[in-house]
């Protein structure tokens, strides 16, 4: 017979273990020197961080602030993709739905139900997770342009439920009156405190996914991304592993879509329609697929140049197309990646300089 108080215990270790384990999963392997050494935090993230501390400081310009507080919306989404489509090697056109889901979980779970801001903010997430893991079960045995055609399906059903649920998401109209987010008491009711948020929750997804791709899921997810025959040839699940790129990428837009209901303090749906979709995959494939930098730096350069060309609407089309066809053309790997390559460069620069200097002396 089993004692009561082993049972009890036996309970309380799954409690320790789960979290250990799923710890375990995106910790980089120790057995790897080049991982670890790639996981210290280098001088050109400190570069970055300065860079992104000191930039509403030195400009005290309300526009500014809430132009970067889109870019870092924009740039959790294009990271949340870049995993999916970069590193996986999968392609999405329903993006944009997953964060049309977190912005109408707050809107919903603040506006009619009164959760608190930092609930509603995880909810999205899990939500749009939970809904990405149910639709990903059966698409994802697709491939290629049929992926693609069954994710853009899955946007526009989206899109038609909403504008039909007037009782829950307020159709066409839309959702009004969503509060500041807030935390202990604290409200981000400025542009310049939604900045420090939106770039610190995105600080922290970008660690997230830096120790994601270095760790045995991400070097599955590129294992994938190469040829999937191979990669099930040597023991790697390959449908389990697109739908944890799927669900991840999702719970990132429902982040996204969550500061996006507090930042705008409205939920429409012709925010997030297919346009979106394509934006943020020009985001990924403009900046670089190849890293994590490069679709952030790819979101800031397309919501400027939106922001810039939208005083001139009526040639503002072909202007656009014609920017990313240059810049595609000159930068077939993406600016980021050459932004990186050239930064990298000038702080190496000054750092033998400053060796030799020493030296000298």
């Amino acid at each position: 017979m089993v004692d009561t108080n082993q049972k009890e215990f036996r309970k309380r270790d799954l409690l320790y273990v789960v979290p250990l384990w799923l710890l375990s999963l995106i910790l980089p392997d120790p057995h790897l020197d080049h991982l670890r050494k790639e996981s210290r935090f280098r001088r050109r993230d400190l570069f970055y961080l300065g860079g992104l501390l000191l930039l509403p400081l030195m400009w005290p310009d309300t526009h500014l602030h809430h132009l970067m507080v889109l870019a870092g919306i924009n740039a959790i989404l294009a990271l949340g993709l870049s995993l999916f489509l970069g590193y996986a090697g999968q392609i999405s056109l329903g993006h944009a739905a997953f964060f049309g889901i977190g912005v109408y979980t707050t809107a919903i779970l603040t506006t009619r139900y009164g959760f608190p801001t930092f609930v509603a903010f995880w909810a999205s997430a899990l939500v749009s997770a939970a809904l990405a893991y149910l639709i990903g079960k059966p698409i994802l045995k697709l491939k290629g342009y049929f992926l693609a055609l069954a994710t853009l399906g899955f946007g526009e059903i989206f899109l038609v439920i909403v504008r039909e649920s007037h009782s829950l998401t307020g159709g066409v109209i839309g959702i009004f009156g969503i509060p500041w987010f807030s935390l202990a008491g604290f409200s981000f009711d400025t542009y310049l405190k939604q900045y420090y948020l939106t770039w610190g929750v995105l600080i922290g997804l970008l660690l997230f996914s830096k120790n994601l791709i270095r760790s045995k899921i991400g070097r599955a997810f590129l294992a994938v991304a190469t040829s999937e025959d191979a990669a099930s040839t040597v023991g790697i699940k390959v449908a389990q592993i697109k739908l944890g790129a799927f669900v991840i990428g999702a719970a990132f837009a429902g982040f996204a879509g969550s500061l996006f209901a507090c930042v705008m303090s409205t939920a429409n749906p012709e925010t997030f329609g297919l346009n979106l979709s394509v934006l943020i995959i020009m985001m990924v494939i403009l900046g670089g697929m190849g890293n994590l930098y490069g679709p952030i730096a790819g979101a800031i350069f397309l919501t400027w140049l939106v922001d810039i060309l939208g005083k001139y609407q009526e040639y503002s089309l072909p202007i656009y197309g014609l920017i990313l066809i240059l810049l595609l053309i000159s930068f077939p790997d993406g600016i980021g990646t050459r932004l990186n390559i050239r930064l990298i460069y000038l702080i190496s620069y000054f750092g033998r300089k400053k060796r030799r200097e020493k030296a000298e002396l």
